[in-house]
């Protein structure tokens, strides 16, 4: 009996990290496309770059409501600020509400080369 606890207890806690870990890769991607949008939409509207930020949510599946993304100019530089809570499933059918932030910037040089998208 012991046993069976042991291993029922390691797999609730491997089904955790599981979701967890894929959160958080999921976090990482999107917060390095909102940095490359940072980079390289900084010649770009606000409004435009608001779209593109939350065109890369969707794609990767990332639950950004656009009320919580702010998109700001200030001379040649732009700022992406942001944060969004997604629901983790830590354990079968229980959800822990995780909250990520991701803030970004990027300035625009005139006469630098921007690459083709």
């Amino acid at each position: 009996m012991g046993r069976l606890v042991r291993v029922v207890i390691a797999a609730l806690v491997l089904f955790a990290l599981w979701h967890a870990a894929a959160a958080e890769w999921r976090q990482f991607q999107f917060e390095a496309a909102v940095k490359e949008i940072a980079q390289f939409g900084a010649d770009r509207e606000e409004g435009a770059v608001h779209a593109e930020v939350m065109a890369a949510a969707a794609k990767l599946g990332v639950p950004v409501a656009a009320e919580r993304l702010t998109v700001r100019r200030e001379a040649d530089h732009v700022f992406i600020d942001l944060e969004y809570v997604a629901p983790i499933e830590i354990l079968p059918r229980y959800f822990y509400p995780w909250t990520f932030k991701v803030s970004a910037q990027g300035w625009f040089v005139p006469g630098g080369r921007i690459p083709p998208r």
